[in-house]
């Protein structure tokens, strides 16, 4: 008998790595101020989150609303979380807010919102929050950095794991 019970929470991987290619793309309903954003710049590698950084730091003059907010926050989040992703291959994975609350007592006192639509799920009690990330700075400015925000996991996954 196959059961149906799930251990852990199911992952949505494909859909945010999806969303992070439409930060780019030129669609009916582009990302809010696209024209800042040089695609050359953006190959997924850490030096490319100094980009994120200036695009956000524009948008912090100007903060979108509304479903620009939501645009800007899906994809500039999706893109800076599979950033950390590709450098922490295997560790890290895409859940949505309500698949995450079913799993960690945690997340489940979390308002759900467009900051907590995808989380990075390490574990139960380990998880970090690039659309979050990406509100803040667009709201506070260049204190709360794509970059340094990605640095500092990456650093810390890797001095958790023996060489």
């Amino acid at each position: 008998m196959v059961s149906n019970f799930r251990k852990g929470p199911r992952f949505i991987d494909q859909e945010f790595a999806d969303l992070s290619l439409m930060l780019t793309q030129k669609t009916a309903t582009p990302t809010y101020r696209s024209e800042l954003l040089d695609e050359s710049k953006l190959d997924f590698s850490m030096e490319s989150l100094r980009h994120i950084d200036a695009y956000l730091a524009a948008l912090h003059l100007n903060p979108p609303d509304g479903h620009d907010l939501m645009r800007v926050a899906l994809r500039c989040g999706a893109y800076v979380g599979e950033v950390i992703r590709k450098q922490l291959p295997g560790t890290w994975h895409w859940v949505g807010h309500d698949e995450a609350a079913k799993h960690s007592k945690t997340m489940a006192g979390f308002e759900r919102s467009i900051a907590t639509a995808g989380i990075l799920w390490k574990s139960n009690d380990t998880m970090m929050f690039p659309l979050a990330k990406v509100c803040k700075f667009i709201e506070n400015g260049d204190e709360d950095s794509v970059r340094f925000f990605a640095e500092a996991l990456i650093a810390n996954e890797r001095q958790e794991k023996p060489l």
